[in-house]
């Protein structure tokens, strides 16, 4: 692992099985490690405002751009982006920081990788929370109704080859720009959220982990393993993607989980309700 700092956060490279990830730290490196995992079309710097506060709180907070986003390694393989293959990289984060298990959260696509971790790797995971992320079972039950399967078709869409990569990064990524800043997003926040897909590869990398989520899945067995570690799910009630249903977690799968909703927040919930966001996280990682 090699690092660089930069004010109070700290850049380093971690490596997983040959590919190169950019993690950013911010925090005592003694303190109790939190990892932060992002989603679609976005990088660790989704994280920024938890990140310090977690630091100002006592935790170590680490966020990684995930493989085939920002700064680190883009494999142009659909099978690199398998969930399992994710989770292995999760695993090479926690112990390049010298831990065996973290707190974890995630946001969106993010989200199912904690909630993946959690169902393979239990032994890694000391606490969950997920923002407007949906458990897998969950979302295939909410799948086989058109109140869901209407809000998901840009799943089959990202299925076709290279034409979902053609259309999101044309006209300067004009049609992603349009989604975030229907969700009230600033053209600042923007930005900066696409330098997750800009890098050249990324793109092409972002759309292979759908592909790879419906290739390369977890089977019955993997899907159904129980979770219960302590489990808050943050949900933004103005979410356009994902039914309000699926705020809640399958109770036959998931033990020990509390939902708070943030009315005002949209699906980036960690935008606009950073204070509040970043208090629940705080205060669930250290036990409340």
């Amino acid at each position: 692992m090699t690092s660089g700092a930069a004010s109070d956060l700290a850049s380093h490279t971690v490596d997983s099985g040959g590919v190169r990830l950019h993690c950013v730290t911010a925090g005592p490196p003694g303190g109790p490690m939190v990892l932060l995992l992002h989603g679609f079309p976005a990088r660790w710097s989704t994280w920024r405002h938890a990140m310090r506060a977690l630091a100002g709180a006592g935790f170590f907070a680490v966020a990684p751009d995930l493989r085939g986003y920002g700064e680190s390694d883009k494999p142009p393989e659909v099978q690199a982006y398998a969930v399992a293959r994710i989770v292995e990289d999760v695993a090479a984060i926690v112990q390049a920081f010298g831990r065996r298990s973290a707190c974890i959260a995630g946001h969106d696509f993010g989200g199912g990788v904690a909630w993946a971790t959690a169902m393979l790797r239990p032994d890694l995971v000391q606490r969950l929370a997920t923002l407007n992320s949906v458990h897998p079972v969950g979302f295939q039950r909410q799948m086989r109704k058109w109140s869901q399967l209407k809000k998901s078709w840009y799943v089959a869409f990202f299925l076709l080859p290279w034409a979902p990569e053609w259309y999101l990064a044309r006209n300067d990524f004009r049609f992603v720009r349009s989604s975030l800043a229907d969700d009230g997003l600033s053209p600042e926040t923007i930005a900066d959220i696409l330098e997750g897909i800009r890098p050249p590869g990324a793109i092409h990398a972002a759309v292979n982990w759908y592909r790879a989520s419906f290739r390369g899945g977890l089977s019955k067995h993997q899907l159904t393993a129980n979770v219960d570690v302590p489990t808050l799910v943050i949900w933004g009630d103005r979410e356009r993607y994902l039914v309000p249903e699926l705020a809640v977690p399958p109770q036959d799968l998931v033990s020990q989980a509390r939902i708070e909703h943030v009315p005002e927040a949209s699906h980036w919930v960690q935008h606009d309700a950073p204070e509040r966001v970043a208090k629940l996280l705080a205060e669930h990682f250290y036990g409340g």
